[in-house]
């Protein structure tokens, strides 16, 4: 039985700009998790950023397009935490 759905079909292959990108992000979630208290101060605002950039990494990973203004932000997000949390930058 052929399917119509998105998950169905063939990926396309993936750039490495792209993959790197996903990786970039699922790196920064993982570290959001234990920053949590120093960069975000709240549990549950923490974890959902972290699942946002879990799931924008899933979704390039996979091939499928994010909408450019939700990328954007999302790259934005992902710069402002891994400036926040590199002890290179920290003040505290």
């Amino acid at each position: 039985m052929g399917g119509s759905s998105r998950y169905d079909r063939e990926r396309p292959p993936l750039s490495a700009d792209v993959a790197a990108e996903a990786r970039a992000y699922s790196i920064i979630a993982e570290l959001l998790v234990d920053y949590r208290d120093e960069v975000i101060g709240d549990r549950e605002v923490a974890m959902n950023l972290s699942n946002l950039l879990h799931g924008a990494a899933i979704e390039l990973n996979n091939g499928r397009a994010i909408p450019l203004g939700i990328r954007r932000a999302v790259r934005g997000l992902a710069d402002a935490l891994r400036e926040s949390m590199d002890p290179n930058t920290r003040t505290s």
